[in-house]
């Protein structure tokens, strides 16, 4: 079953291959927060129709499947530098910044080598 990356679109690179955009990979922190809260919710919070149960797993099934597909695109990516970049960013969670000082760029360089990346892609 396809998994859509809702609020944003997908693109095919020349190969014919789906890639993701920047928008999708920024969802990835957000969708392990809500898996978490998710969790929390069924856990403590001693929810009671089991229909509301069932609508949260439902909620965190789908969060975790387009975690799962948007860590996978990362992953795939054969650039090393790319990869680690946006492993830093969407990932871990760090600041464009921070990715800079940790692989001794300047500070706009990172952001600018992920675009240029998926610019390249459409």
């Amino acid at each position: 079953m396809p998994i859509f990356i809702c609020g944003s679109r997908t693109r095919k690179n020349l190969k014919g291959e789906r890639t993701l955009t920047k928008a999708n990979l920024e969802q990835l922190i957000d969708l392990k927060k809500e898996i978490k809260e998710i969790e929390q919710k069924i856990r403590h919070e001693g929810i009671s129709p089991s229909d509301n149960v069932g609508l949260l797993e439902k909620r965190k099934q789908m969060a975790a499947e387009l975690e799962k597909e948007i860590t996978k695109y990362i992953n795939s990516v054969v650039d090393s530098r790319v990869r680690r970049i946006m492993q830093y960013k969407y990932v871990d969670g760090y600041t464009w910044s921070k990715i800079a000082r940790v692989m001794h760029y300047d500070r706009s360089s990172p952001e600018k080598i992920v675009t240029r990346y998926l610019n390249k892609l459409k």
